[in-house]
């Protein structure tokens, strides 16, 4: 327009914009035009938008907290240290006054008996016969992952002859991997299993189900 809206009188500038809206199809014509439009993509088109909107869900996934969230994985370790530990059972470590749960792992709880030949035996203590053996002197190398609900350090540790010792005690057969946590051990267990060494050699009830049927809210 050669003039300038603004330099013409009020009434006149108000008759303009009326006339405008007069002019502009209502609000319902205008969104029915632009699904007619969107309708009419090509094939192509659509099947970019599907691509692009796909890879932006997958890359959310990945990088929403920092690591992809597909299963069970090994946490990293926050922190590091060395120290000496007794074993309270299969998969518990005691450092002073602190508790350590060992990663990925579940073995029998002390008070679980198993089945072998037809006749029971203490696991549970067992287990925790075995882990003693494992973790000799007692000073053992650790990675903290973190902590659990009950106030326990969530922890890998490693005896004085480097072994991994949730490893070693799942390649024995005196626990299992925990599946729900850690998919580490599961080769272990295999092993184990194949072997039929531990627990492995008769029936067991898994740890985490016991707790369950015998001891509600305990910590595993």
């Amino acid at each position: 327009m050669w003039f300038h809206r603004s330099r013409l009188p009020p009434d006149l500038r108000d008759a303009l914009r009326a006339a405008e809206r007069a002019a502009r199809p209502p609000l319902h014509r205008r969104i029915a035009a632009r699904i007619r439009a969107v309708a009419r993509m090509p094939l192509l088109a659509w099947l970019m938008l599907a691509v692009l909107l796909g890879f932006g869900a997958w890359k959310a996934g990945l990088l929403g907290d920092g690591v992809a969230i597909t299963g069970p994985s090994t946490p990293r370790s926050i922190a590091r240290t060395t120290l000496r530990a007794s074993v309270v059972d299969g998969d518990t470590l005691a450092a002073g006054s602190e508790r350590l749960r060992i990663n990925g792992i579940d073995a029998p709880e002390m008070a679980q008996s198993c089945e072998r030949a037809g006749t029971t035996y203490p696991c549970g203590r067992m287990a925790r016969e075995a882990m003693a053996a494992i973790l000799g002197s007692g000073t053992v190398a650790c990675e903290i992952l973190g902590a659990d609900q009950y106030g326990r350090r969530i922890a890998r540790c490693r005896n004085e002859a480097g072994q991994d010792i949730a490893a070693e005690l799942v390649r024995q057969g005196w626990a299992i991997a925990f599946r729900r946590f850690s998919l580490d051990y599961v080769g272990q267990e295999a092993e184990a299993r194949r072997a039929r060494r531990g627990i492995w050699e008769g029936r067991f009830e898994e740890p985490d189900a016991f707790r369950a049927r015998t001891r509600s809210g305990a910590a595993p």
